[in-house]
């Protein structure tokens, strides 16, 4: 009968924590909100990245292309420009002093990438595998409580 009540009250206890631990992550909110930087990576075809070349970001808006920055790339070969608003589209057009050239357009309406999950935090994951653990260790303590009561008991 006892044991019946211990493994009861364990089963509760394992609920409840579960149940908590979702009621108070149901309420946290977490809302973040960046506008980073569009980076560039210039290199040739063996690898070797392309510095000091010349860079011109051109900003295309209803099918016409405007100058928007020009720069160089650093000794890595990149360069990052900050997006203008309104703008979802920029042709980059890369040349390095020995005459090579590339360019690419970039659509940050294709770059997002849509139907990305939500990951839990770090420190949420933490506390929710130390609960588990404390419910094997909860469960594995009745258990060895059960057979100690049960070895004494027969005698």
């Amino acid at each position: 009968m006892k044991r019946k009540r211990v493994f009861a009250i364990l089963v509760m206890v394992m609920v409840l924590s579960v149940s908590a631990t979702t009621i108070v992550s149901a309420h946290r909110v977490h809302v973040r909100s960046e506008i980073g930087e569009i980076g560039v990576k210039a290199w040739f075809g063996g690898g070797e990245p392309m510095r000091d070349a010349d860079v011109k970001v051109y900003a295309i808006k209803g099918g016409e292309e405007e100058l928007y920055k020009d720069g160089k790339t650093d000794e890595n070969g990149k360069f990052g420009f900050a997006p203008k608003i309104g703008i979802e589209e920029y042709k980059v057009v890369v040349e390095s002093p020995g005459g090579h050239k590339g360019e690419t357009v970039v659509n940050l309406t294709q770059a997002a990438s849509p139907g990305e999950g939500t990951e839990m935090p770090l420190y949420t994951r933490v506390i929710a595998g130390f609960g588990y653990l404390l419910g094997l260790a909860g469960a594995a303590m009745a258990y060895m409580s059960w057979k100690m009561k049960k070895k004494y008991e027969g005698r």
